[in-house]
């Protein structure tokens, strides 16, 4: 039985924590929460799940968290996922109008993102994502909306993302084993970036630096719309274990002291910071000095950001990055990690995200860490949103309006409904 439609149920499968949010869209448009779940994370390393059973496990156990929070049952989720097998082109599409004459439709614009998609996949991979950045009217009048427009061809540029066929049924498994039907799968990268970058960002330019737990992802805008999508397998538990290591403590220990003491750089450390006082270590150690755990922090941070640095200048994304720089990820919680990013990339306009408005368990997802779980419910409402406009408007047999997050979903469609196994 599928659940109500008043509310959906988005899925974060990190690599420390898995995050289940159940929310709607209020009378403003805002989302408003319902119910949080959070579980470890057992059975997925950098973002690709290592063990089923443990994976569903942990799965099972958010979602029963969220169902208790917000007293609604979950029987359908759309969940995000990330991995170093997501990789992004930009494609260009084009058709032919019907008459000069007549304007530009939304079935025109229709015809042009299916060009759009065009490319060659990969053995092994498949199309998660086909964003349309801007369409180009008789190959010079660039536009966000054509329809009523006159002309002969109309172009569009797409964002083209893949991912491994295998990782993703993967983890369309382990959902699916925790007792869910699918409604939507998508790259985690992308709807965190969606959520934390502002108006002025996508017009201006912007890099967002995904920090989290398995991996570190990197995504660009330029020109209005997302241009670049990539992720390394390096994040912020690399540094928890260099943290365990120094200090002789669990990874969950040195987790948890980095997001309440960790600093990202040891002079960033004031003078008159008191030690930390930490007992039952293996080692005896009782106290430790700020300046001490960002002096184990600093060094694995600072060659995540040098890898992130090869990738911009790998693809180019020197102008993104000089226009500023969004921190996003359980990373983002170091203090000072903007402006480390800062002085690494030159620019003077590095932030730390944010979830964005909220009502309802706001408090729950206030950190940065919670940004892409939020930015998957905001894709979950607004394509449901979308869907049932456009079916009230076949209805009436009117066109349906354009959305980015429709766009997306019907891009992603067909991926849910292979993994779905109720589908």
């Amino acid at each position: 039985m599928n659940q109500p439609s008043e509310y959906q149920v988005a899925v974060d499968l990190g690599s420390s924590v898995v995050t289940t949010v159940v929310g709607s869209a209020d009378d403003y448009g805002q989302l408003h929460v319902y119910g949080v779940g959070r579980a470890p994370s057992n059975g997925i390393t950098n973002g690709q799940v290592t063990n089923v059973s443990r994976a569903a496990a942990s799965i099972r156990q958010s979602l029963d968290q969220a169902e208790a929070s917000s007293g609604r049952a979950i029987t359908q989720v759309g969940f995000c996922v990330t991995g170093t097998h997501f990789a992004s082109v930009n494609n260009r599409g084009a058709v032919a109008l019907p008459s000069a004459e007549e304007p530009i439709t939304w079935d025109d614009m229709l015809r042009a993102e299916e060009s759009g998609k065009a490319v060659t996949i990969r053995p092994g991979t498949e199309l998660v994502h086909a964003i349309p950045r801007y369409f180009i009217v008789d190959a010079d009048r660039r536009c966000d909306d054509p329809r009523g427009q006159h002309g002969r061809r109309l172009d569009v540029e797409t964002h083209i993302v893949t991912g491994s066929t295998s990782a993703i049924q993967n983890a369309a498994a382990c959902v699916a084993k925790a007792g869910v039907q699918i409604s939507l799968v998508a790259a985690k990268p992308v709807v965190g970036a969606v959520r934390a970058i502002h108006d002025d960002d996508r017009q201006l330019g912007a890099l967002v630096l995904g920090l989290d737990a398995g991996t570190t992802s990197i995504n660009a805008f330029e020109d209005g719309a997302i241009s670049h999508t990539s992720v390394i397998g390096i994040g912020t538990l690399d540094i928890a274990h260099d943290l365990a290591y120094g200090l002789g403590c669990s990874v969950d220990h040195a987790l948890r002291l980095m997001r309440a003491h960790g600093m990202a750089h040891p002079l960033l450390v004031p003078r008159a910071a008191v030690p930390i006082q930490l007992p039952g270590f293996a080692d005896g150690v009782q106290q430790v000095s700020l300046t001490k755990i960002a002096e184990f922090i600093y060094p694995r941070l600072s060659e995540i950001i040098t890898m992130v640095q090869d990738q911009v200048t790998e693809h180019q994304l020197q102008y993104a990055a000089t226009c500023g720089i969004v921190v996003t990820g359980v990373g983002a919680t170091l203090q000072g990690v903007e402006r480390v990013i800062e002085r690494a990339f030159e620019t003077q306009g590095a932030r730390v995200g944010s979830v964005g408005p909220l009502s309802g368990l706001s408090d729950q997802l206030s950190g940065p860490d919670a940004i892409a779980a939020v930015g998957m419910l905001e894709w979950l409402v607004q394509g449901a949103a979308q869907s049932a406009a456009a079916a009230r408007q076949s209805r009436r047999n009117e066109p349906a309006q354009p959305s980015l997050i429709g766009s997306l979903a019907a891009g992603v469609s067909s991926i849910a409904r292979v993994f779905s196994p109720h589908a």
